[in-house]
């Protein structure tokens, strides 16, 4: 067995002891008090629609996301592309088409995209558009 073989080996018997030991520690409460729930660590998002433009890249480059939020999900958004660039234009393009399939029915705290429809850097413009947008949500 090579070097690295027994290095992964190794690596996937310590993950699932770990894994073994966090599940025997599991909190077996069965009404935990509401302090301790996902939800609440989550910020409250105000119902309604919203609209960022995000920077990225070294141009700087831009997208605008809009969208729009109902308790915390995302349900219906959009993509506009800046670019004027043939090549950058059809990156944003693509990945316009292809962010809806990705976000609409997902919590907006759950999304955090990376390469998507070939553009890896589009993302970054999408993600911090969804970062103004989150921070205006939550008043």
């Amino acid at each position: 067995m090579s070097a690295l073989n027994k290095k992964i080996a190794t690596a996937a018997m310590l993950g699932i002891s770990v894994s073994a030991a966090v599940a025997g520690c599991a909190n077996t409460d069965p009404a935990p008090d509401s302090s301790s729930t996902a939800t609440s660590r989550r910020p409250a998002y105000e119902n309604g629609d919203y609209r960022a433009t995000g920077q990225y890249g070294s141009g700087p480059s831009s997208i605008t996301v809009s969208l729009t939020l109902d308790d915390g999900a995302i349900t219906a958004v959009e993509v506009t592309p800046h670019a004027t660039d043939p090549t950058s234009r059809d990156y944003q393009e693509r990945f316009a088409d292809a962010v809806p399939r990705l976000v609409v029915g997902k919590k907006i705290d759950d999304v955090h995209l990376d390469h998507v429809a070939g553009s890896s850097l589009t993302p970054d413009g999408f993600n911090a558009a969804l970062q103004q947008i989150k921070g205006e949500a939550a008043g």
